[in-house]
């Protein structure tokens, strides 16, 4: 698993500042948390992007700002709005293409949501569609929030959609939502594109990799024994560490492990 930084660690740090940062550390792979809404214009996109190849850093994934809008935006009964939607996020599409980024990520629908199961699968394979005509991988991660909290809903997602979907693996949301991260891992395997990584002990459940008990040596055996060639990027929250060294000094300690 190669190793890089989500700029959201760095939050409310400006994107730019953010990615600069990170970009100071060393990294070789980023990915980039859009948020705010003219922070899609190509100006600004083309400034990211001139940040990025200062630092030789690669765009793996952008994470919309607009996720906590997507239940309604997606994943409601009204047809006009969710083509509308898709429409809408081309904006992001066009933002990864612009950045050499192959992933744009989904939360999805809350978890207190009505569609059946299978709606939500439909829907969800119209979007990967519609995002793969313009070159992208929209990939549905695990928020505890969301409906994808659950080992279970995300199994019978793929075996419903199989070559229709991907994934994105957040270890903290695992831990939030209560289930084990093997087993959210294991529902996941096939179509997994992207990793969130931190650390947890019995008392936080986010702490920055290296810092608490999970077993990222045997994580890295399970992806290594499935072929993952995808990346693994620190994202923490502001209150997780103290200063870009400690994420500075995550990097290092999970590159030692690969």
């Amino acid at each position: 698993m190669n190793i890089g930084i989500s700029t959201a660690c760095l939050y409310p740090m400006e994107t730019e500042k953010a990615l600069e940062t990170v970009g100071k550390l060393g990294v070789s792979a980023v990915e980039i948390f859009i948020n705010a809404p003219s922070e899609l214009r190509t100006d600004f996109l083309k400034n990211l992007k001139a940040i990025c190849d200062f630092y030789a850093m690669n765009i793996i994934a952008i994470h919309p700002y607009s996720s906590g809008f997507e239940p309604f935006m997606f994943f409601t009964n009204y047809e006009r709005r969710f083509q509308d939607a898709m429409t809408m996020y081309e904006d992001y599409y066009h933002a990864a293409n612009l950045l050499g980024a192959k992933i744009v990520v989904l939360h999805g629908d809350r978890k207190e949501g009505l569609l059946p199961d299978e709606v939500y699968y439909d829907r969800f394979g119209e979007m990967f569609l519609h995002a793969k005509r313009h070159d992208v991988i929209l990939a549905q991660e695990n928020v505890e929030r969301c409906r994808s909290r659950s080992s279970a809903f995300i199994w019978h997602m793929y075996e419903y959609l199989k070559d229709d979907v991907r994934f994105v693996l957040d270890l903290k949301q695992a831990i939030r939502s209560g289930e084990d991260i093997f087993a959210m891992y294991k529902a996941m395997a096939k179509g997994l594109v992207h990793v969130h990584l931190s650390d947890h002990n019995s008392k936080e459940d986010c702490l920055a990799p290296g810092s608490g008990i999970f077993n990222f040596a045997e994580f890295e055996k399970h992806l290594k024994a499935d072929c993952y060639k995808g990346l693994g990027v620190i994202e923490l929250y502001r209150s997780n560490y103290k200063s870009a060294a400690d994420l500075y000094k995550s990097y290092c300690w999970l590159k030692a492990i690969q």
